[in-house]
């Protein structure tokens, strides 16, 4: 676990080596390798540590070494710069064949572990490749975009930039500048966000911002926001570093926090997409859906290839009611990502609002096929076929999904409900048991295990759950029905007259009014 006291070394390394290397490089012989002044190297390998504590540093300061006198073999007495870039590409790429992985884990970040392998991201890749032009005096820089790193030769007259996710290929800043959902406005390059050469301190906060992200993504919250506190210490105007910062803070429920960094992101960077996303997200959280969909539909104008921002947008509009734009959404979400299984159970359950109900069949079984480990997705399909009354089905559902959370009161509900229709009223009888045991203090279950309670010929307990449903919400004119039937049926003519009497007041509409107020002469008559 690394702490403040850490990142003081790592501060203190940088600081014997801060700008030098540029200097240097002017002043020393081109390819006299550096052996004292590792600085870069021996910091991304004492962060390393950190996560990988056996490793030992000369060792692999050593294999980095022997990379930087292959290559200085490799190129004799060549100083023109188009030629020196080619002959290190040639080296890492083809000889020693280093691979790139797009986002990856630790290993793929931590110089130790790319050294062992010849696999990293781009981070790994452009720590490796710095570290080299850092051992050869050769004034090639850290380049940071959003979410993105690569590195740059530039002596003042020559400038290329170097894509070590492509094997070294050459990309102009219009590349990196016109990406969607990623675009940098000139006001951001202006102010040196990005495309500018990073200092060694910048260089460091991409290791642990990436450090960070993995972090995030194995659920260490702490960490993880310990990691993003020194990457944006290290370098405090990368939109993505406080974007990154602001979803740990939602995740650990601190809103107020969050939005304050997404602000920060977009205050950085206007055009930054995920940071839309994001403060989206957060604002739905708390049930602010007019400002989310502001901006998940400015994300979406940045980058209209975003699944996400259609997947959530469109589950905003389900909440405020507009269940034909939600559908829309989900449905471009789809076609984005055939394989987006909780957006057909999104969509399965728009379908279902709008009454739509084989459309959800269709899009729940099209996401247990796609998840099928999916407990939430059964509960949402025993529902649906609960309301279609296939019984069986719902209750094969429900009874799935109450395996991996065996105490949800709502499942044994809905498994209840399924066993009464199918007429298994002691099997229904034992869930709604159990839905009281776990909830006591539900109205409507006691007025429907009363229901069951009459089908298995036990009217006396009938009245008890009668009774209890409306103590705990006296308006239920149906509680008031059933009670009343069941006190004619014990034989209690002048309560089941009362009883009718506030039925028939709660619900003067009642389709059935005439024949209550039948009942109620038939009563008073016997009575009299």
């Amino acid at each position: 676990m690394h702490t403040k006291k850490s990142l003081a070394i790592i501060l203190a390394l940088i600081f014997l080596a801060s700008n030098s290397i540029a200097d240097d490089f002017k002043q020393n012989t081109l390819w006299e390798i550096n052996t004292q002044e590792t600085i870069l190297a021996r910091t991304a390998l004492y962060i390393a540590k950190e996560s990988y504590p056996e490793i030992d540093t000369e060792q692999y300061l050593k294999k980095l070494d022997n990379i930087i006198k292959n290559i200085q073999t490799s190129l004799r007495d060549e100083t023109e710069p188009e030629q020196i870039i080619k002959i290190i590409n040639i080296v890492l790429f083809n000889e020693l064949q280093f691979k790139y992985v797009q986002t990856g884990g630790l290993e793929h970040i931590s110089l130790n572990k790319v050294l062992d392998t010849n696999t990293g991201n781009c981070v790994g890749l452009s720590i490796l490749y710095l570290c080299i032009a850092e051992g050869l005096r050769l004034p090639i820089y850290g380049v940071s975009v959003p979410e993105h790193i690569f590195v740059r030769y530039d002596d003042g007259d020559f400038r290329k930039n170097i894509e070590t996710g492509y094997e070294g290929m050459a990309t102009p800043d219009s590349y990196y500048v016109n990406m969607p959902g990623k675009r940098i406005p000139q006001i951001c390059i202006k102010a040196g966000c990005y495309l500018k050469n990073l200092n060694l301190n910048e260089v460091i906060a991409n290791i642990y911002l990436n450090r960070s992200l993995i972090q995030k993504n194995d659920g260490k919250l702490d960490a993880a926001l310990k990691d993003v506190n020194h990457a944006i210490e290290l370098h405090g105007n990368d939109a993505a570093a406080f974007c990154n910062r602001g979803v740990i803070y939602e995740k650990m429920k601190n809103i107020e926090q969050a939005l304050s960094d997404y602000n920060k992101a977009l205050e950085l960077n206007p055009d930054y997409a995920p940071a839309y996303y994001n403060r989206g997200s957060a604002y739905a959280s708390t049930e602010n859906i007019d400002k989310a969909l502001m901006d998940y539909s400015k994300a979406l104008f940045l980058d209209p290839s975003a699944i996400l921002s259609y997947y959530n947008r469109g589950i905003a509009f389900k909440m405020i009611g507009r269940t034909d734009l939600a559908i829309e959404d989900l449905t471009k979400a789809i076609s984005l990502d055939s394989k987006f299984a909780a957006a057909y159970a999104q969509r399965g359950l728009a379908y279902a609002e709008t009454g739509e109900q084989e459309k959800a069949l269709s899009d729940f079984n099209k996401a247990l096929e796609l998840e099928p480990g999916n407990a939430e997705i059964y509960m949402k399909r025993a529902i649906l076929h609960a309301d279609m009354q296939h019984f069986d089905d719902a209750i094969s559902d429900a009874t799935t999904f109450l395996k991996s959370a065996p105490k949800n009161g709502f499942a044994y509900y809905i498994r209840a409900k399924a066993y009464r229709g199918k007429k298994a009223f002691e099997k229904s009888l034992e869930d709604y048991n159990k839905v009281i045991e776990l909830s006591p203090r539900l109205a409507g279950v006691y007025f429907e295990r009363g229901l069951v309670k009459i089908q298995i010929e036990k009217p006396d307990d009938a009245l008890t759950d009668f009774n209890t449903s409306i103590e705990l919400f006296p308006l239920n004119p149906f509680a008031y029905l059933n009670r009343g039937q069941t006190y004619k049926k014990l034989g209690k003519k002048e309560n089941a007259e009362k009883d009718f009497l506030i039925y028939l007041k709660l619900n003067p509409n009642a389709p059935d009014a005439e024949e209550i107020k039948n009942e109620i002469a038939e009563l008073k008559n016997a009575l009299n």
